[in-house]
């Protein structure tokens, strides 16, 4: 690609007038920078590396210093948007699937398939561009962000939500569900009702497609992830405990989680335990705990409850119960 055609795509300021006029591949880590490559970074230090190994060009979209006027500098206003120019340019002709499902369906998914036949995208830019841009053709994409697809791929297809077509339920608990898919018999998949149309959904749309899967694999997600714990917070083994943290990342699905508890367990004790950013916005009818710091997870032992939500990242939680007993045990001594 030309640099004139980059600066188009990007929005980008060439800074000076390079000795050549074009680049091959558009590289992140200055360590794996080629001749001929475009390093795409803010860093001094990486910006460094990657002349040393031959960069034809510099983008940033940070003020930097030209340090070789023999290759070229652009300016973008932003990487991530300049990334995203150059997907739609790149993949216009591709032969793709691009599938939009929402996050809870694209997570459900990512355990039952296997990852050399579907990519998924994510969060960050720079994985997404690097996972497109050597992609094979005929290649099938999942995608939870509709802005983002629009941007690169705008012929994305949006599978049906299921109804029960082909998927009927025999039994469920709060967190496992058994059924019937296609006259096979399914018991206690990690998966609860509240997803069960979904995920059959998800199913539908592999079958269409005819990909290989496996739901025995199904696993929690972190959208609505239980974690049993005993009085004093720690992890047990699932069901050992009548107490249960339900994490939940996303702020969004907090209401429907709690519907969902309170219609399946009416009996229940449930709480709240919401961070204060986002306790202005969630009005719930269960007893809520508005924290500043997760570390603050604590106060639940002095409380009597069956169900607690947790809206937080999984891993955070985890790492904080388990470095919270360390610290109880090592202050024994």
């Amino acid at each position: 690609m030309t640099f004139e055609n980059l600066a188009k795509l990007t929005d980008a300021k060439l800074l000076n007038t390079p000795f050549i006029s074009s680049f091959e591949r558009v590289i992140f880590d200055p360590l794996k920078v080629k001749r001929g490559d475009l390093f795409v970074g803010n860093d001094p230090q990486e910006i460094k590396t990657a002349i040393a190994r031959d960069a034809y060009a510099i983008l940033s979209d940070k003020k930097v210093n030209i340090l070789d006027e023999e290759i070229a500098w652009l300016r973008c206003e932003d990487i991530e948007d300049a990334l995203t120019g150059i997907l739609r340019y790149y993949l216009m002709d591709r032969k793709l699937h691009f599938v939009y499902f929402d996050i809870i369906s694209a997570h459900l998914m990512q355990h039952i398939v296997s990852k050399e036949e579907i990519i998924f995208l994510h969060n960050d830019a720079k994985q997404n561009f690097q996972a497109l841009y050597s992609v094979n053709d005929n290649t099938i994409i999942i995608c939870s962000d509709k802005h983002y697809l629009q941007n690169i791929y705008p012929g994305y297809e949006t599978p049906d939500i299921a109804i029960y077509q082909t998927l009927q339920i025999t039994k469920s608990s709060l967190f496992q569900t058994s059924f019937t898919y296609k006259e096979i018999y399914y018991e206690n998949i990690k998966i609860p009702e509240l997803f069960i149309k979904q995920f059959e959904s998800i199913l539908n749309c592999l079958d269409t497609k005819l990909l290989y899967y496996d739901i025995t694999k199904c696993d929690y997600i972190p959208d609505f992830y239980p974690l049993f714990v005993n009085k004093e917070l720690q992890i047990r083994p699932y069901g050992t405990t009548p107490f249960t943290l339900i994490v939940v990342k996303d702020v969004q699905i907090l209401k429907t989680a709690s519907n969902y508890l309170q219609n399946k367990a009416p009996w229940a004790r449930t709480v709240l335990f919401l961070s204060k950013p986002h306790a202005k916005e969630i009005n719930l009818s269960i007893q809520t705990i508005r924290y500043k710091n997760l570390s603050e997870i604590k106060k639940l032992k002095e409380l009597e409850f069956n169900f607690a939500i947790i809206n937080a990242d999984l891993p955070k939680i985890v790492d904080i119960l388990q470095n919270s007993h360390v610290k109880e045990q090592l202050s024994l001594f």
